[in-house]
């Protein structure tokens, strides 16, 4: 086909009719993004620049460049398939496939697409390859359920994973978000420390070394033990590399087995602590404000984190680790007043308080200086019964002790609707009481807090 006008205005048309610019979005706008709509636009565009591709040679040529700029797996069977297309140069061009590829997400074993689990013990610790194929990603999304527990479980998971995205991710990675993988809060000090252009980092399965649970050898997760209702499993690390993969050749099974086995950090020479100038928003489901103070958040704006039994904020606060930034909450825990919030976060503009994973006692606020940026609270809840009514009665306390001068809004997010809520009684404080029922999620089993 010969074109009538340049290539390169034909390359722009094209490229203009496939990008999705929410997909490559790393500022602070992605903690509203709505992430089921953000992944059927880029399933929609994948489908179009495939499309675009058959339509002769020349489109095809022109394509290449954007083809695997954005990466979606749902399917493990995939996995072998794309990984040896990103490893190979296409006629013309200068550099594999992956050198190009800049978001990489996998969604394995949601709802009804299962996956063996076996295949996680033989390469999942580089994500069988990918990560090292695409050296310039600079957004990692992965989402991975355990299928063999039937439930959201998460995976053993060997340091290497950590160290390869520490390895090769470190000078590109702007966006990275982990759910399903066992990670233990050390070794999400540990990787983070090198990411130092991270904008977004959201990290689910971290959890303090349990020796109650695990067996470790050499530091790394063996084994462990899993209670399902009346019924008990063990999770176990140990691949036998000398068999016959089901799923990719020897040359490959003999890089995961090296990756596993050699696995070290990279050399890492600045002191502690630990400074991620960029990083504005962060969620980690157990954060252990014991260690927060080791690492620094100059610049972050909103915080989701869920604070362990036992710990306060109290003693995070000592250290000056709450960023006087932050602007942007979301809290699941135990014995934090409202009264602690509005005190520790003094520039909050939105509080969100997770209804089922929290108990917020109520606060004395005669003493307590007024909060003057508080917009909206949310009282949010995913799947539990319980009434918000306490909840709201303590915040309209604090309105009428005029603690918060500034707040428009209380805004309730349930799965269902809530019977007798005071409309009137926030209406005569000049409070606008909102409703706004929780849809059920796209994509099943990412409907949870830590997976919206």
């Amino acid at each position: 086909m010969a074109f009538r006008i340049p290539t390169e205005i034909i390359s722009c048309i094209l490229r203009e009719a496939t990008v999705i610019p929410e997909a490559l979005d790393t500022s602070p706008s992605i903690f509203f993004e709505d992430r089921d709509a953000v992944i059927e636009l880029v399933c929609d565009s994948m489908t179009t620049k495939a499309s675009l591709s058959l339509v002769s040679k020349a489109f095809h040529n022109i394509m290449e460049i954007y083809l695997y700029e954005i990466v979606m797996v749902f399917r493990f069977e995939n996995v072998p398939m794309l990984l040896s297309r990103l490893r190979t140069t296409p006629p013309g061009l200068h550099i594999p496939r992956g050198h190009r590829c800049r978001r990489l997400d996998l969604y394995l074993g949601i709802g009804d697409i299962l996956y063996d689990d076996e295949a996680w013990y033989e390469g999942g610790h580089t994500l069988w390859g990918l990560i090292p194929a695409c050296p310039n990603l600079e957004i990692l999304m992965a989402r991975v359920v355990c299928s063999m527990a039937r439930s959201d479980h998460h995976h053993l998971t060997h340091k290497a994973l950590w160290i390869t995205i520490a390895g090769c991710c470190a000078q590109t990675i702007r966006r990275l978000e982990l759910y399903g993988f066992r990670i233990r809060t050390d070794r999400v000090e540990m990787m983070l420390r090198y990411l130092t252009k991270l904008e977004a980092c959201r990290i689910i399965g971290v959890r303090k070394f349990d020796p109650s649970q695990d067996t470790y050898d050499d530091e790394e997760p063996k084994e462990y033990f899993l209670r399902l209702g009346d019924r008990s499993m063990r999770l176990k690390d140990c691949w036998d590399y000398s068999k016959m993969s089901g799923w990719f050749d020897a040359s490959t099974v003999k890089e995961f087995e090296a990756a596993k086995k050699n696995s070290q950090w990279p050399p890492f020479v600045a002191p502690a602590s630990y400074t991620l100038p960029c990083l504005h928003t962060l969620r980690i489901d157990t954060l252990d404000l014991k260690r927060f103070h080791q690492l620094s958040f100059p610049n972050l704006r909103h915080l989701d984190m869920t604070c362990l039994p036992g710990d306060t904020l109290d003693h995070c606060a000592t250290h000056d680790n709450f960023p006087t930034s932050i602007t942007h909450l979301i809290y699941a825990g135990e014995n934090i007043t409202f009264a602690q919030f509005f005190r520790f976060f003094p520039h909050l503009r939105q509080l969100t308080v997770a209804i089922e994973c929290s108990e917020v006692p109520p606060s004395e606020y005669e003493y307590i200086a007024p909060h003057l940026n508080l917009e909206v609270v949310e009282v949010a809840s995913w799947n539990c019964p319980l009434s918000p009514h306490s909840l709201i009665q303590d915040i309209l306390a604090a309105v009428r002790s005029k603690k918060l001068p500034s707040l428009r809004r209380i805004k309730l997010t349930p799965p269902w609707k809530y019977k007798e809520l005071p409309f009137e009684e926030c209406e005569a404080l000049g409070i606008t009481l909102e409703v706004a029922i929780r849809p059920e999620s796209t994509f099943y089993r990412m409907s949870k807090r830590h997976h919206a």
